[in-house]
C-alpha cells in the first residue's frame, strides 16, 4: 500500500508541478473546465477542426451535390474553417493558483515585516500539498514528495506572493 501511496502523491506534486510551469511560461489553458497544457495553438486549432470534421463526416455522408457542389464544399459549409474555432482561455499562474488553492496562504516574513517567503495549501485530508515560492512538497502518511519549480515559475510564484503580503500589509 505504501508505493501505491507514494506513487500517487509523487503523480498528484508533478501534475500541480506541471500545470504551475505551463501557466507561468502561457502555455496552460482551459479547455471546457479542464486544464491543457497547449504549446503551439495553431496545431492545436488544427487538432480541434480535424476532430469536428471526422465528427461531422462521420455522421453525415449523405448531401444535395447540386446544393452544395463537391462534398468538401458541403463540409466546409456545415463545419467552417480552422479560424472558426474558438481559441481556449488561457489561465495566468494567478488565476491558477487562486482557482486551485485552498485559500490558506502562509507568509514567512523578517523582524521588519518584510516577505522571505509564502507557501499555500493545495490539498488536505489525503495527501497534504503545499505549494511555496519555490517548489512544491506533498505529505501523505510517512511519504514526502518535494519538487523544485523551474526559475521562471519561483519569480512568478515570488510575485504571487508579494501581491498577497502587499494587499495584506497594506
Amino acid at each position: 500500500m505504501s508505493a501505491n501511496i507514494d506513487e500517487e502523491l509523487h503523480a498528484q506534486v508533478k501534475g500541480i508541478v506541471d500545470d504551475l510551469e505551463a501557466a507561468a511560461s502561457g502555455s496552460l489553458y482551459d479547455v471546457d473546465g479542464e486544464y491543457v497544457v497547449i504549446d503551439d495553438l495553431d496545431e492545436w486549432k488544427q487538432e480541434q477542426y480535424d476532430r469536428k470534421v471526422d465528427a461531422f463526416k462521420s455522421v453525415y455522408r449523405d448531401y444535395d451535390h447540386e446544393m452544395y457542389g463537391s462534398y468538401d464544399e458541403y463540409v466546409e459549409d456545415e463545419c467552417g474553417t480552422v479560424d472558426d474555432i474558438d481559441e481556449p482561455d488561457e489561465v495566468s499562474l494567478y488565476d491558477y493558483v487562486e482557482k486551485e488553492s485552498l485559500g490558506d496562504v502562509r507568509f514567512e516574513v523578517d523582524s521588519s515585516k518584510e516577505l522571505c517567503g509564502g507557501k499555500t495549501l493545495f490539498c488536505y485530508g489525503g495527501p497534504n500539498i503545499w505549494v511555496a515560492d519555490d517548489e512544491v512538497r506533498g505529505y501523505w502518511g510517512s511519504a514526502t514528495v518535494e519538487m523544485s519549480l523551474n526559475s521562471e515559475t519561483r519569480s512568478a510564484m515570488w510575485g504571487y506572493f508579494e501581491e498577497m503580503w502587499s494587499n495584506i500589509k497594506g
